[in-house]
């Protein structure tokens, strides 16, 4: 009778285009076969004819075949590869405005950074994700090693930024993030995941983080702990945590304090009274820039110089030049990101999926409001980018390695229980 089985799930296949829903239906149908049969074998048959009668009532292989194939086809999000192909190019609009699309070397890289990134978020949307769910350890040493590499064997060059060069490539220690937004998530979903080794683990990569710049330790900390929330933990045990944590993170803040660099620890009190800053692009130049376009912009920097208009300022030096009208459409199609998120986040139920998609945007977030925060007045000036709109080749990749994962799941949504299909069929 196994051969009765394998010839109704071969039919039912056939009818199924993805391979990646003809293993899932595949596994589904013989749970559900098994189902049956036991209730027959209950009711004293033999087993041989137990299997009969089961796959005699799953009904017509080819009509159930053809019904499955139109639920669990591959699906595009077309709404997020739109903001995301939108955010893409209004990255072109700063460097226009600068006169750097007529260098040959400003242009030609972004043109490279937005193709790599395009090309690096549609390969990410045809892996299967869920084949990662207990990789986490091999993720987390990956991002362990990478950072002991990077922190042992970098150049400074601006801002205290961690990077290793490799070539005309300037890797960044943001590109950690990514491996430990897939490890978090392995950890998280797992129920032999102890809290201990939550703590210990979380310690360990701070150490390292903390010799990283302080956005990209920012990012990791907030990311670590949002995921944390949301996990399998009780959250009273988490709040506990959290306040541990945190009461270590000030005993250590002041330490750190005392040996800060100079420009850190100035732009941080520059922050809390910018009447008494003496730096030349102070938060209160910023502010003022920020009022002085206007709905429309100045459509010239011929009278202003933005240091770092492309990446640090890149959101001012929009808004200078184009005009609060234009910022705010920016700052609308960056958000409408983090919306489409949250919307795809609200009809996932698996534990890993959930966990990946909160980290992917948190990861997000944390740039776009920090960046803009910055220019703003809410938050201190720090060397935070842009998604998609700062200049810069590490920051293009890691955002678009965020968008590949959203593509990912949703491309895989519709691989859900089949039994209410099976039932209706029967």
């Amino acid at each position: 009778m196994g051969e009765q089985r394998n010839s109704f799930l071969d039919q039912v296949k056939s009818q199924i285009k993805s391979k990646e829903a003809q293993e899932f239906v595949s596994i589904e149908l013989h749970q559900h076969l098994n189902e049956v049969k036991n209730y027959w074998l209950q009711k004293g048959i033999s087993a041989d004819e137990a299997e009969e009668k089961a796959v005699s009532q799953m009904g017509n292989p080819i009509n159930i075949g053809r019904k499955l194939n139109h639920i669990h086809r591959p699906k595009i999000d077309w709404m997020t590869l739109i903001l995301f192909m939108a955010a893409l190019l209004l990255g072109f609009l700063p460097l226009l405005s600068q006169g750097y699309m007529n260098s040959n070397h400003f242009s030609t890289y972004k043109v490279v950074f937005v193709i790599v990134g395009g090309m690096l978020a549609l390969g990410m949307m045809f892996i299967d994700y869920r084949k990662l769910v207990n990789k986490g350890w091999l993720f987390y040493l990956l991002g362990l090693l990478f950072l002991i590499f990077l922190t042992g064997h970098f150049n400074t060059i601006t801002e205290g930024q961690a990077v290793l060069k490799m070539g005309p490539l300037n890797i960044e220690d943001l590109m950690a993030i990514p491996l430990f937004l897939l490890a978090w998530a392995g950890f998280f979903q797992s129920n032999r995941f102890r809290m201990w080794q939550l703590i210990l683990l979380f310690l360990l990569s701070l150490y390292f983080f903390l010799q990283c710049s302080v956005t990209t330790l920012f990012i990791y900390v907030t990311m670590t702990f949002t995921m944390m929330w949301w996990s399998k933990f009780n959250r009273k045990t988490i709040a506990i945590v959290l306040g541990s944590i945190f009461t270590l993170a000030v005993t250590w803040g002041v330490i750190v304090w005392m040996n800060v660099s100079y420009y850190q620890r100035y732009r941080f009190l520059s922050f809390i009274n910018p009447y008494d800053s003496q730096e030349y692009f102070s938060l209160l130049k910023v502010h003022h820039l920020f009022m002085e376009a206007g709905w429309f912009g100045k459509h010239s920097f011929m009278d202003q110089f933005i240091p770092q208009a492309h990446t640090n300022f890149v959101f001012l030096s929009f808004t200078y030049y184009y005009g609060w009208l234009f910022a705010a459409i920016l700052f609308l199609v960056l958000s409408l990101v983090v919306i489409r998120i949250i919307f795809i986040t609200q009809k996932i139920n698996d534990p890993y999926t959930k966990l990946l998609l909160v980290g992917v945007m948190i990861i997000y977030t944390v740039q776009l409001v920090g960046h803009v925060g910055m220019i703003v007045g809410f938050f201190p000036m720090t060397n935070m980018s842009l998604p998609f709109i700062s200049y810069g080749l590490m920051p293009i990749l890691l955002n678009a390695f965020l968008i590949g994962i959203v593509l990912s799941i949703y491309r895989r949504k519709n691989l859900l229980s089949s039994n209410r299909l099976v039932s209706n069929e029967r």
